[in-house]
């Protein structure tokens, strides 16, 4: 596959034709290789995974040229189509969305979320017609490209509102399918969703649905399996990988630190196999 448009029509096809679409989030190319030598024929970045590598916090503290530069590099480092976690645009006009779409398309990316959360606790959520605005912008953006851009629109009332279940379910329906009407390819509805509450959003929301996989650290967390039968078109793990890895690391610091041992090596890949991996994706 070996153009940018080839891959986005092939990314944007998944999205209508039978099957979910699974995505795992990478942090860096690194990661991005070893998700694709695990199977997968798409992935997608996280956001929050970026900030954690760079040694910062999630929530839009990395700026838009740093975050689609490590897009880039992940789509420079693996062959199948790579959609971008960009946050909530990198500004609040929409013409900071259609901004940062463009440059997510220069980036080689064929796909990517904008969120409608604004990190302000007065008003957690862009304002409603402001908000479709943004996807409304960013959309025509995506259409500039001259080839499938796969929008993905997420809407957060449960990860900002938390405990308002039942005006969170109406107010992610009602963004949803006014996102869907303005542009968005795909909806996405984050958040600590049982079986009923995802059945209804892939009832009443009126465009393919994309959700979160292992939801808050969860060991009852739904499957893929699961999720497919409810409807989901879409499902993306965001950050918890990067979470899980960088556990790990606290935990084999602390057996070291205190122990004194080194537990955490039998299950490391070996510099030779890793070296191996990483030249069939090499210049």
């Amino acid at each position: 596959m070996s153009s940018q448009a080839e891959k986005g029509a092939k990314f944007a096809r998944s999205h209508v034709e039978s099957g979910i679409v699974v995505l795992p989030n990478a942090w860096d190319a690194g990661s991005a290789i070893m998700m694709v030598e695990s199977g997968f024929p798409a992935i997608a970045t996280t956001s929050a995974g970026v900030a954690f590598a760079m040694g910062l916090p999630d929530g839009q503290r990395v700026s838009r040229g740093r975050m689609l530069d490590r897009v880039a590099r992940i789509v420079a480092a693996v062959p199948v189509p790579v959609t971008a976690d960009l946050e909530a645009g990198y500004g609040a006009r929409p013409e900071d969305v259609a901004t940062t779409l463009r440059g997510a398309i220069e980036a080689g990316a064929v796909g990517c979320n904008i969120e409608d959360a604004t990190g302000r606790s007065d008003q957690p959520l862009f304002d409603f017609e402001l908000a479709c605005d943004r996807i409304r912008a960013g959309a025509e953006a995506a259409r500039g490209a001259g080839w499938p851009f796969v929008l993905n629109a997420r809407t957060d009332p449960y990860l900002t509102r938390r405990g308002a279940d039942a005006a969170n379910f109406t107010e992610a329906v009602k963004r949803a399918n006014a996102y869907r009407e303005a542009g968005a390819d795909c909806l996405f509805v984050p958040g600590p969703m049982d079986a009923d509450t995802i059945g209804r959003l892939v009832r009443e929301i009126r465009g393919p649905l994309n959700v979160l996989g292992a939801r808050g650290g969860s060991a009852s967390a739904l499957s893929i399996a699961d999720l497919e039968r409810l409807g989901v078109k879409r499902v993306s793990i965001g950050g918890s990988l990067s979470v899980a890895a960088l556990a790990f690391v606290q935990r084999a610091m602390r057996e070291l630190r205190e122990q004194g041992t080194f537990g955490y090596a039998p299950a490391a890949l070996s510099n030779a196999s890793i070296n191996a991996t990483l030249a069939k994706y090499g210049d």
